[in-house]
């Protein structure tokens, strides 16, 4: 029966209609892009690229395990994993019995981009997530308590009414995971043109992506395990929704206070780095759980008490913590707390007071007669005109890349650099490379001397650590030169005077521009403006309007309201843009050519980076506005039929 709620819930079931077909067009739409963007960088198509990086996995993974416990038995000889009782002794010794089974392991080549790419698709988590908070909020019938007065009164119909909730929880999280990650598989499968056959059977570590991954297990149990766990991940955020909208009986309280929590987790997901003594909080996170895949392909131990403790299993426990927590609490307020009870608490009293604000806010809204304050009401308030919003705000918060805030050397090494020598390309710039290039070259020769003469073991391993500290050098050089190679190609062919300019912030600004953030701003425009139309023909109220001697002036203020939030929400996504990469990466530059910038070397107007970004930024809010206009136009005829029912067109006033 309470399976069957949501089913009937014809509202709910579009939306998850919807999230789903959203999910397989950005699936599609990245997989088009990565193609697109790995051939114009490199002149090969994508899928030879894998081909060659799976080969070379699958030819040195013997070698690699070998390598694992050949490292785990030099490294009890170093006292500093070695010494007894202590985190990297036992680091080492689980690292090596994890391994150990491996070594006899037989892989070879087969054709599956659809599992590389299913465990690289972060944004269907995210998809499936939202889809589970909308089924705890129906699920726990916040906005229906007369059901709750009925089932009051019986002396177990209470408990046993949470229990059927608990499971019509559980069942609808494995629904939810199991629709969305199969249509994914699927798809890749069409995509990629794959017979599953070739590749289900196969031990999971003949793809690179699990070349980390310590269990001995085929593909398809491995699949059928990461459903598992992204269904006990999904059921405890669903649980725990259920949990608070009972606790606080309001939708709004709950949603913020959920809101509150999503941002928390958000926080410390981006802002504890995996080196960091906080990691665990890192890694045990309900939003690292949902929107990353490398907890299950990769093998890491966390230091808990100097113990070497498995990443999945400190996630697993932590993930029934929370759930026991939340069962508890919702089973516990469903038993005993009367929907209206006349004994009030002090905290049912604190909620009281916060219930009373709103509605005095809500009612000096309404006690404002103009139009277009009710149109707003009824679009952002009755017809979840917010939800549109909030969900955009959650989708602008996963596209946001805030991963380099704590900048590598790499980074630092960019940044000074463009920070020196920002502008046309010269002498000083010039040398500034070569010295570098010198620099590391004299690193090569040192450590293949020092490597080949090296007598023991320790010593080898030292030498590694030193001449692995010069890496990050090395990328900054390869960047750099690639840079400086393109400037000049392309000041000789076109004659512009093309500028070093930081490339980090513009990348990002290019990334936030793409396909998935401009579709969600138009479904968010779209739902707005069918908010502003959607109540008219079941209320009656088009009846009304269509008799109304002010029909146009009526219709004008639905138009400019639905446009005016369609610009708010562009200006704000766009702005919000701007300044956090401004914030975090910086922005300089502005002025120079916008062929300084690699990715937009195509554009052939002379103009500058700012009135470029300017222009197109202009250019896509006016097609959003143009489709919102039109679509406002179209429902004024479809669902209100304006001046062709119940009234008279081209009246005139008497």
């Amino acid at each position: 029966m309470e399976c069957k709620k949501i089913l009937i819930n014809r509202k709910l079931t579009a939306v998850l209609i919807l999230l789903f077909a959203v999910q397989m067009f950005v699936f599609a739409d990245q997989v088009r892009k990565n193609d697109d963007t790995w051939e114009e960088r490199t002149g090969q198509t994508y899928d030879e690229y894998l081909k060659e990086q799976e080969l070379q996995h699958i030819d040195g993974y013997p070698a690699k395990v070998q390598a694992v416990m050949e490292q785990a038995e030099a490294m009890d000889g170093i006292s500093i994993f070695a010494q007894r009782n202590s985190f990297s002794q036992r680091n080492v010794a689980q690292t090596k019995k994890a391994f150990e089974p491996l070594l006899d392991l037989e892989l070879a080549y087969v054709k599956g981009r659809t599992v590389t790419e299913f465990f690289s698709f972060r944004f269907g988590g995210l998809c499936a997530s939202v889809c589970g908070l909308m089924i705890a909020f129906a699920l726990s019938e916040v906005t229906q308590k007369n059901i709750r007065r009925l089932t009051y009164p019986t002396e177990f119909g209470r408990l046993r009414l949470a229990l059927e909730k608990l499971c019509a929880l559980f069942l609808w999280a494995f629904a939810v995971t199991f629709l969305f990650q199969a249509g994914i598989f699927l798809e890749g499968l069409v995509l990629f043109r794959e017979n599953p056959l070739r590749f289900l059977f196969c031990p999971a570590q003949t793809f690179a992506r699990f070349a980390d991954f310590p269990l001995k297990i085929t593909v398809w149990q491995a699949l059928f395990l990461f459903m598992l766990y992204r269904t006990v991940i999904l059921y405890v955020i669903m649980t725990a929704v259920w949990a608070l909208a009972l606790l606080f009986d309001h939708m709004v309280l709950a949603a913020g206070t959920m809101g509150g929590l999503i941002a928390a987790e958000y926080f410390l997901y981006r802002n504890i780095d995996g080196s960091n003594v906080w990691k665990l909080f890192k890694y045990c996170n309900l939003w690292y759980g949902t929107a990353e895949s490398d907890y299950f392909t990769d093998y890491r131990n966390l230091n808990i008490l100097d113990y070497a403790v498995d990443r999945n299993t400190a996630l697993i426990t932590a993930l029934a913590g929370v759930l026991l927590v939340s069962a508890a609490a919702g089973v516990i307020v469903s038993c005993k707390r009367y929907p209206c009870s006349s004994k009030v608490n002090r905290f049912q009293s604190a909620l009281h007071k916060v219930k009373s604000g709103l509605e005095r806010v809500q009612g000096r809204f309404l006690e404002k007669r103009s139009l277009t304050g009710m149109e707003c009401y009824k679009t952002l308030v009755s017809q979840k005109g917010l939800a549109a919003i909030l969900l955009l705000s959650l989708l602008l918060c996963y596209r946001a890349d805030f991963t380099q805030i704590r900048r590598t050397t790499q980074q630092e090494l960019y940044d000074s650099f463009m920070e020196q020598y920002q502008g046309e390309p010269g002498e000083a710039s010039d040398q500034a490379v070569a010295r570098t290039a010198e620099k590391l070259e004299q690193v090569d020769l040192t450590f293949a001397q020092q490597y080949s003469e090296a007598a023991d073991a320790d010593k080898r391993i030292v030498l590694s650590m030193w001449y692995s500290s010069f890496e990050e050098e090395r990328l900054f050089l390869k960047q750099i030169q690639e840079q400086t190679e393109y400037l000049k190609k392309k000041q000789q062919e076109s004659g512009i005077d093309v500028w070093y300019v930081n490339l980090r912030g513009y990348d990002h600004l290019l990334q936030d521009d793409d396909a998935i953030l401009n579709l969600g701003m138009l479904i968010a425009m779209l739902w707005i403006c069918t908010a502003a139309y959607l109540s008219e023909s079941g209320s009656g109220m088009a009846c009304m309007m269509n008799s109304c001697f002010r029909e146009k002036a009526l219709y004008r203020i639905k138009l400019r309201l639905a446009t005016l939030i369609a610009l708010l929400i562009y200006t704000a996504v766009r702005v919000y843009g701007v300044l956090s990469v401004a914030a975090v990466y910086g922005i300089k530059g502005i002025g120079a050519p916008v062929q300084s910038i690699p990715a937009l070397s195509h554009i052939r107007v002379h103009c500058t980076i700012w009135q470029y970004f300017l222009l197109r930024y202009a250019a896509v809010c006016l097609f959003f506005l143009a489709i919102c206009a039109g679509t406002c136009k179209a429902l004024e005829t479809i669902i209100c039929k304006k001046g062709f029912r119940h009234g008279v067109k081209n009246r005139k006033s008497v």
